[in-house]
């Protein structure tokens, strides 16, 4: 059949189809399997499953609740309206000369936001609707997929332990039926009597051509695919897994799933398609726009005007995020130790931001805070670094804070907001910087440029060891989230208002820390303090010696896959 063995289903699922359903003479059953999980876990994890439709197809991006009514015998009812009812998703379309159907949002009967029913008459279970939701079904790409509102029920009978999730799209015919869901009129996935099975009621009640369907057929293959998925997560509620991460914490995920659509509609096809770096654009492209959403719709909630700042992009890689940017109105420039072939593919105007510089922060150069006030006339201190490749070539500290190749942030006008995108050993420098910055952790170095794991704070020893309990896990995620973790040490230390997303993008990699404000005590506070502060900083750290001939050294190497 094609489809992968589910661990949560105790054994393979069984066609079905030639019998008769437990629902109706109306209804055709597809598949079930036994289980050995309760309604509850059932229960709660079809909830989720509602208000999540892209677990169950990845060509969905999300749902908007418009109405969700709720009638509990015990508590009482609740009834919910959204006022995005009578909203068209805020998706801009891209700005073309031609009109072409590609640049259009699709989308049909947003206006019906009735509830539908599935007849009950026959049913062989007295089953009773205790949630009625209307959703709005959100494609990753509604150039191209239609946006529909879905009615979402569930009914349940509490005597036979029995519960009915019902999906019925706000369509009229199997022809306008969206191809992320299946051409009929209503889905059920039904929990009785410790199986789970999947029940289709076709359009206008055309039962015949349902029942001939070959078991290859793509319908039995999404029943199929819908039943492992609801399986495997009842199963995973039963043994009580917890959501990892939460998103959506500092940006919406409405505004940035928006602003997604827009920026991938309106670049990743060129930009997949001009690829010239040996990377794998599928990964890099979309990866690069997702954060360039996130950024943009950030700088939207902090009230950060195109004209009123500049970011700098530092270990930029192969530009693409300055390029997203630059494009969309932003003013700034992307650092990187080595140039890459992207560069000369983008517009001039984009290679004019685009600079091959070693970042060294001013602190490793310059004179100790108390000397430079005593004897302000001394520039720098006097230090002295070995080429890493010719023992034979020094460089003074006045070479490096002279020298184009050279960038100390000092130069940086004050309105800067520093990205540092998987930007490797400036991960933890970032926050030192004294500019509003957002940092994507990824490979663990130290200050001085070196490799070093750090240790798991207290916060995440406890949670891995509940984690444990449930799953294994690897010690790269511990690894990573123990940089993440001191990362976001550095930045309170450093007097950073800390604020953390787990971005929405493709990889493992996604944890974000950014910060636009100081706490109240480092506001205003004189600048020889502040770089007082930061040696100390670099000092518990284990000191940057080092750094400098390791940034050096980085013009030598190839660039890294990203």
């Amino acid at each position: 059949m094609g489809y992968k063995k589910n661990q949560s289903l105790k054994n393979d699922p069984n066609i079905i189809i030639t019998q008769d359903s437990i629902l109706g003479s109306k209804w055709c059953p597809i598949c079930e399997i036994e289980v050995d999980f309760e309604p509850q876990h059932f229960e709660k994890a079809m909830l989720n499953v509602i208000k999540e439709p892209n677990i169950n197809s990845t060509v969905i991006l999300r749902a908007d609740i418009l109405i969700e009514n709720i009638y509990d015998p015990q508590k009482g009812d609740t009834k919910f309206l959204s006022k995005l009812i009578d909203i068209l998703p805020e998706i801009e379309s891209i700005e073309t000369n031609k009109e072409e159907e590609n640049n259009k949002l699709l989308h049909r009967n947003l206006n019906d936001v009735n509830i539908r029913d599935i007849p009950k008459t026959e049913c062989q279970i007295n089953l009773t609707n205790r949630y009625e939701i209307v959703r709005r079904i959100i494609p990753r790409n509604p150039f191209k997929d239609h946006i529909v509102n879905q009615t979402c029920l569930l009914l349940k009978n509490e005597d036979e332990n029995s519960i009915l999730i019902v999906y019925i799209p706000h369509i009229e015919s199997k022809q306008e039926t969206p191809y992320y869901l299946p051409q009929v009129y209503g889905v059920g996935i039904l929990y009785h009597n410790q199986k789970v099975s999947i029940h289709y009621l076709p359009f206008n009640d055309n039962l015949n051509s349902l029942k001939s369907i070959d078991e290859s057929d793509r319908l039995i293959r999404i029943a199929i695919r819908l039943l492992q998925t609801s399986t495997k997560h009842s199963n995973g509620v039963k043994l009580g897994y917890l959501k990892r991460v939460n998103h959506d914490l500092v940006v919406s995920k409405v505004k940035f799933q928006n602003k997604y659509i827009y920026l991938k509609s309106k670049y990743a096809s060129y930009l997949v398609n001009n690829w010239v770096e040996s990377t794998d654009p599928n990964k890099h492209v979309f990866e690069d726009l997702a954060i360039a959403a996130f950024l943009i719709e950030y700088w939207e909630v902090k009230k950060f005007n195109k004209q009123s700042f500049e970011f700098r992009d530092l270990g930029c890689g192969n530009g693409l995020l300055v390029y997203i940017l630059i494009m969309e109105g932003f003013k700034g420039e992307g650092i990187d130790a080595r140039s890459r072939k992207s560069w000369k593919t983008y517009p001039k105007e984009i290679q004019n931001c685009l600079f091959e510089k070693i970042i060294v922060s001013s602190i490793l150069l310059k004179p100790y805070p108390s000397l430079a006030k005593i004897v302000p006339n001394i520039k720098d201190n006097g230090r002295s670094f070995i080429e890493p490749t010719n023992n034979q070539i020094y460089y003074s500290s006045n070479n490096l804070l002279n020298s184009p190749n050279v960038c100390t942030t000092e130069e940086f006008p004050s309105n800067t907001f520093l990205i540092g995108n998987h930007s490797d050993e400036l991960t933890c420098w970032m926050p030192l910087f004294g500019f509003p910055f957002m940092v994507i952790p990824c490979c663990s170095h130290a200050l001085n440029g070196n490799k070093r794991r750090y240790p798991p704070s207290k916060k995440h020893t406890h949670h891995h060891q509940q984690q444990q309990q449930q799953q294994s896990s690897s010690s790269s995620t511990s690894t990573y989230a123990s940089l993440v973790d001191h990362v976001e040490n550095i930045s309170i230390l450093n007097g950073w208002e800390i604020e953390k997303e787990m971005l929405r993008i493709p990889s493992t990699r996604n944890a974000a820390i950014m910060s636009c404000n100081k706490i109240k005590q480092f506001i205003n506070e004189p600048p020889e303090i502040s770089q007082l502060r930061i040696l100390d900083i670099i000092a518990m750290e284990g000191g940057a010696d080092g750094w400098v001939e390791n940034s050096l050294n980085l013009m030598k190497k190839a660039p890294r896959s990203h």
